[in-house]
C-alpha cells in the first residue's frame, strides 16, 4: 500500500515534468517541418501535428488538475507515452528525407526516462526503439546521402539513449522503493509510539481516577458531613470550596490525559468536551463546529492536536475568543483552530523549539507522518491552524 502510494506520487510529479517537456516537444515537431521537410508533405504533417497538439494539451490539463486522482489520471502516463511514440514515429514516416524529424525522436527516450516502472518503460524503450528503426530505414533518400556506416551509428547511438533512459529509470525505481520502506518505517514507528504514549496516558489516566480523586472525593464528603454538624464554619466551608476545586481538575485531567468518550462516541464529542473544559477554565470564550460521526484510527492524533492548540491558545495566545471546527471532506479530516490573540512568527516558533518546547513540533511531525498537513494561515489577527488527515479505519 505504502508503496503503490509513493509510486502514485512519483508519477504525478513526473507526469507534470513530461506535460511541459512534450509541448516542447510539439514546438520542435513544427519548426522541423519548418526548415527540414519539403511544403508538399506538410498538410499531412498539419494535421498530424494539431492532433498530436490536441492530445499534448490534454495531458497538461490532465497533470495540472484533480484529474490526476482519478483513474484515468492514473492511466495517464501510459496513454500518453504510447500517443508520443506513435505520433512522433509517424512523423517521421510523413517525411521524405526527414533528418529533422528524426532527430526529433531523440526526445522519446527523454520522456520515457520520466517513469518509475521499470517493465513500463522496456516495452515504450523498446517500441521507441524499433519505431526509429523502421522510420530510419524507410527513407532511401537519407541512407543514400549519408551511408550505411553513419545509418547504422545513428541506430547504435539512439539504442544507446534507450538504455540510459531505462538505467535513470531503475534507479528513480529504486529510489521509490526506498522512500516508501522509510516512510512506512516510520508510519509504524508513530503507531508504535502513539500506542505507547496512549497506554502510559490510560495509566496515569486510571491512577489518578482511582487514586487521588477517589481520596479527595472521600475527604470532600467527610467535611460535607462535618459541615452538617457544625454549619456556617468558614474554614470548613473554604476547605469544601477546595475540595470541589480539586475534584474538578483532577476529573479534567484525567479526561484529558485519556478521555474515555474518545472510544465510547468518537472523536467529535471529545473534542467539544474538552473545549468545554478549556473555556471553563481558562475564560476564554471558545466556539465548536463539529460535524465528524465516524471514529478511525487517526482519533487520538486529532485529539492530541486539539489539546495541544487549546493549550497554546490559554497559555500564549492571550486570546479572549477560539474556534475549533472539525469535519469531513473528500475522505479527508479536516481541523481548524483559530484564535483572536497576539499571533505567532516563525521565528517565536522556532525559539520555542530551541527552548524546548516540543508539544506543536512532535504533534505536527505525527500528522505529517500519518500522510496528513499541518498549516499555519495568514490572518490579520491571531493564529489559525488547519490539519488535514485522510482517514483511517
Amino acid at each position: 500500500m505504502e508503496l503503490r502510494r509513493v509510486y502514485n506520487l512519483y508519477q504525478w510529479r513526473v507526469s507534470r515534468i513530461a506535460s511541459v517537456l512534450r509541448i516542447g516537444v510539439v514546438a520542435l515537431m513544427v519548426m522541423a517541418m519548418l526548415v527540414g521537410t519539403p511544403r508538399a508533405e506538410w498538410p499531412q504533417q498539419t494535421v498530424l501535428l494539431a492532433l498530436y497538439s490536441l492530445a499534448a494539451l490534454s495531458a497538461f490539463i490532465f497533470a495540472f488538475s484533480p484529474a490526476r486522482q482519478s483513474r484515468i489520471g492514473r492511466l495517464q502516463p501510459v496513454a500518453f507515452t504510447v500517443i508520443d511514440v506513435l505520433a512522433l514515429t509517424s512523423f517521421q514516416l510523413l517525411s521524405t528525407h526527414g533528418l529533422m524529424p528524426l532527430m526529433v525522436m531523440t526526445a522519446l527516450p527523454i520522456l520515457a526516462g520520466l517513469d518509475v516502472s521499470s517493465r513500463r518503460a522496456v516495452i515504450v524503450l523498446v517500441c521507441s526503439w524499433l519505431g526509429f528503426v523502421v522510420a530510419g530505414l524507410q527513407d532511401p533518400v537519407m541512407i543514400r546521402e549519408m551511408g550505411w556506416p553513419v545509418t547504422i551509428f545513428g541506430l547504435v547511438l539512439y539504442g544507446f539513449l534507450c538504455c540510459t533512459a531505462l538505467v535513470v529509470v531503475r534507479v528513480e525505481e529504486r529510489h521509490a522503493n526506498t522512500v516508501a520502506g522509510l516512510s512506512a518505517l516510520r508510519e509504524e514507528l508513530l503507531a508504535d509510539t502513539m500506542t505507547a504514549a496512549e497506554r502510559v496516558q490510560r495509566r496515569i489516566s486510571e491512577s489518578i481516577h482511582d487514586g487521588p480523586l477517589q481520596d479527595v472525593l472521600a475527604a470532600r464528603q467527610e467535611l460535607a458531613e462535618l459541615d452538617a454538624a457544625t454549619p456556617e464554619d468558614p474554614h470548613v466551608n473554604h476547605a469544601l470550596a477546595c475540595l470541589q476545586s480539586a475534584s474538578e481538575r483532577l476529573r479534567e485531567a484525567t479526561f484529558e490525559l485519556h478521555p474515555a468518550v474518545l472510544e465510547q462516541v468518537g472523536v467529535g464529542a471529545a473534542v467539544e468536551q474538552l473545549a468545554s473544559f478549556t473555556a471553563r477554565r481558562s475564560g476564554v470564550a471558545i466556539t465548536t463546529d463539529i460535524d465528524y460521526p465516524v471514529q478511525t484510527t487517526i482519533d487520538p492524533i486529532v485529539f492530541g492536536v486539539v489539546r495541544e492548540l487549546l493549550s497554546n491558545v490559554v497559555r500564549h495566545a492571550h486570546a479572549s475568543r477560539a474556534s475549533v471546527a472539525l469535519g469531513i471532506t473528500n475522505g479527508k479530516c479536516h481541523l481548524d483552530v483559530a484564535d483572536d490573540g497576539i499571533g505567532i512568527t516563525s521565528q517565536a516558533l522556532a525559539r520555542r523549539l530551541a527552548e524546548g518546547h516540543i508539544g506543536l513540533a512532535s504533534h505536527r511531525a505525527r500528522v505529517e507522518a500519518a500522510g496528513g498537513s499541518f498549516t499555519f494561515l495568514d490572518e490579520p489577527v491571531g493564529v489559525h491552524v488547519r490539519v488535514e488527515l485522510p482517514l483511517r479505519n
